[in-house]
């Protein structure tokens, strides 16, 4: 997929599709993108022929849960659940992904960037 869709100038900085059974055989896409100096946004899409796309600023998320079953253990993938403040969720699934432990470190360790850079602390934005 090319990234160009998210804006010129940008980074990706991971990317998944949700998983059946360790497979990548879904429609559903997960992005995480930079904007240098301005944003980091993860982004989900979702459809092959019509698709939906949505994002979010990594700063409106306040707390990450990981859920992994049995066979998603054996097979090195798991859920991310995003809670964020956000008008359209309060919360994001990021669903069978790979190594979902290290993804939900990475994803962390931008929301805590987006929110020093941003100058913002978590009690700011709970409602």
């Amino acid at each position: 997929m090319n990234i160009k869709r998210f804006g010129q100038g940008n980074n990706l900085l991971w990317k998944d599709r949700k998983r059946w059974a360790g497979l990548p055989l879904s429609f559903t896409r997960y992005f995480l993108i930079e904007k240098p100096d301005q944003w980091v946004k993860f982004f989900t899409s979702i459809g092959l022929f019509n698709t939906t796309d949505e994002e979010l600023y990594l700063f409106r998320v306040f707390d990450i849960t990981v859920e992994q079953t049995f066979m998603n253990k054996i097979f090195n993938e798991g859920t991310i659940i995003l809670h964020v403040n956000d008008e359209s969720a309060n919360k994001i699934e990021i669903k069978r992904v790979l190594n979902p432990f290290k993804v939900k470190e990475m994803i962390s360790d931008y929301v805590e960037f987006e929110r020093r850079r941003r100058g913002m602390a978590v009690a700011e934005f709970h409602s």
